[in-house]
């Protein structure tokens, strides 16, 4: 009798080990259901989304919407490179952060054009263009140099 509880207790055992292995590899379902490994990054890029801006000038539209589309496929890219887990946890946080600065500061920049375009003789908007212009800009290589590592 002895026996036959330690060889049910035996392969009890081995099987619900094998089991605890095997399910690392793969997601639970609640994981899936809420996106619990990806969703805050994906909430993250989604937070400092581009504002719409409308200028006169049909050049600068065009720059501005390019741009738009051009930072939704990246952002898109980027999401799907996680996924994938090409680009671990810590660089694509790192990443977020930076490519955050980086659309807050064009879409600020972006900001002060259309009211320059308007207001032309608005001078106090140049310095704040630059500035958001040079920070976009060390933001963007930042950006770049970790998505690139």
């Amino acid at each position: 009798m002895k026996k036959l509880v330690f060889i049910i207790l035996s392969i009890f055992l081995f099987f619900s080990i094998s089991n605890i292995t095997s399910a690392e590899n793969k997601e639970w379902y609640l994981e899936k259901l809420l996106d619990l490994n990806y969703w805050i990054e994906d909430y993250k890029f989604s937070i400092n989304d581009l504002n719409y801006v409308s200028f006169y000038n049909s050049q600068s539209q065009k720059m501005y919407d390019n741009f738009r589309t051009a930072d939704k496929m990246l952002k898109d890219e980027l999401l799907k490179k996680y996924r994938s887990w090409e680009i671990d946890y810590y660089k694509m946080n790192w990443i977020v952060t930076n490519y955050n600065l980086f659309v807050y500061h064009t879409n600020k920049m972006f900001n002060y054009l259309s009211i320059k375009e308007v207001r032309s003789d608005f001078k106090e908007l140049d310095s704040a263009i630059l500035k958001n212009y040079e920070l976009a800009r060390t933001y963007y290589s930042r950006s770049k140099l970790l998505i690139l590592k």
